[in-house]
């Protein structure tokens, strides 16, 4: 009993161990001395240096290089190019027109900030306090700030 459970649990084992193993890829490659090097990841991560080892067939394939056209990939760099020039200009657009704005607004609050300094210096005029002449010095420095 002992010896089938044994057999049983190193045949699982075995089971288990070959699926894990053709799950993964594994890359070869041959150092400086001339010896074969397995690993999971490839050399230097450069995948030009390294052949894929299929541990199922025991065979080693070259990694396949990508081609570029260079026509190809110009064009659409250019068409990249213009797409994220049309994005800022649109974003500046926007920008320019937020400016606006909150200049129209800026104005529309200065001169609110200058009537009011006016008729408070005018308001000052008619005043019949003991402090008179200090509101009118304060109320023309007012009008010096918020009406240039």
């Amino acid at each position: 009993m002992r010896h089938k459970i044994l057999k049983m649990s190193l045949a699982m084992v075995l089971m288990g161990s070959t699926l894990i193993a053709g799950a993964v890829e594994v890359y070869t490659w041959r150092d400086n001395k001339g010896v074969n090097e397995y690993s999971d990841t490839p050399v230097s991560l450069s995948p030009a240096k390294t052949q894929r080892f299929n541990v199922r067939t025991q065979t080693t394939t070259s990694l396949a290089q990508p081609k570029f056209n260079a026509e190809a990939s110009s064009d659409s760099l250019t068409d990249q190019q213009a797409e994220l020039n049309r994005k800022i200009e649109e974003q500046n657009k926007q920008t320019a027109e937020q400016n606006k704005k909150i200049a129209a607004e800026n104005k529309k609050n200065r001169d609110a900030a200058c009537k009011t300094s006016q008729m408070n210096r005018k308001m000052a005029d008619s005043l019949r306090t003991n402090n008179r002449d200090a509101l009118i010095k304060r109320y023309d420095e007012d009008v010096r700030l918020n009406c240039n």
